[in-house]
């Protein structure tokens, strides 16, 4: 086991040293925007300088250019611009082998800052059409595995996103409902003003999900495509136990 600092380029290239592939990952919420920037040219630069074969970057979709300027998610974009700099070195490309990994919402989220409040209620800015991309944070590597198998169905720059299944918010009480028989569980759509407290990057992630329904980071059927086994939410609910033993 080899451990670096993806901040420093120098421990990077000595991480991915004779190595096949590398699957890099970014942490928006730890470092910001122009940080999580330069570690993941850090980790693209250290890659093609050890001729690594296939190079797997956690990316998020391009939320300025797809809104039309209307929504610009600095946790997106970061991510956004990596994947524009890999795309346009072309003739040669930086690596044999390249795939972009569209992470979706975690189930996992539930359980912290997307969690009910003590009278079983979701209140969120979600609307009522809008869907989650939801999976569980464990099944990326599997994804990832298969990626790193098969590269020659999906390392062709192509973007494989995370999600088991997009579900409503009523769709998601409802499976709580079913799964742990709390019948308490229930959903209030706020609107964007009642969030009171919520920072502007966080309402226009809500936006995000409410007006821009078909992106790639959302297409299941295409994770299926990649593997078939992701964890469902009621399995996800059984598993760990989440709001089983807590009713009124």
């Amino acid at each position: 086991m080899i451990s670096c600092n993806i901040d420093c380029f120098d421990e990077c290239v000595e991480a991915f040293k004779d190595a096949y592939g590398v699957f890099a990952m970014t942490n928006y919420w730890e470092c910001g925007m122009t940080k999580e920037y330069e570690q993941g040219m850090n980790m693209v630069n250290a890659a093609t300088q050890q001729g690594v074969k296939h190079f797997i970057w956690s990316s998020l979709p391009d939320t300025k250019a797809i809104s039309n300027g209307q929504l610009d998610l600095p946790h997106y974009m970061s991510k956004a611009r990596v994947e524009s700099y890999i795309r346009s070195q072309q003739n040669p490309s930086l690596f044999p082998y390249t795939t972009f990994i569209y992470v979706g919402f975690y189930y996992q989220n539930f359980q912290t800052f997307f969690q009910p409040t003590s009278d079983f209620e979701f209140r969120v800015s979600l609307q009522p059409t809008g869907r989650l991309p939801l999976y569980d944070v464990r099944d990326t590597g599997p994804v990832v595995s298969q990626c790193f198998e098969h590269p020659e169905r999906w390392g062709q720059r192509n973007i494989v996103p995370l999600v088991a299944k997009r579900l409503t918010m009523d769709e998601v009480c409802e499976t709580i409902r079913c799964v742990t028989g709390n019948k308490y569980i229930r959903y209030i759509p706020l609107t964007y003003e009642q969030c009171v407290g919520q920072t502007k990057e966080a309402i226009d992630n809500m936006r995000w999900y409410n007006e821009y329904g078909d992106v790639e980071e959302r297409h299941a059927e295409k994770t299926t495509e990649v593997y078939n086994q992701m964890k469902t939410l009621a399995e996800w609910i059984q598993e760990t136990k989440w709001l089983i033993d807590e009713k009124k």
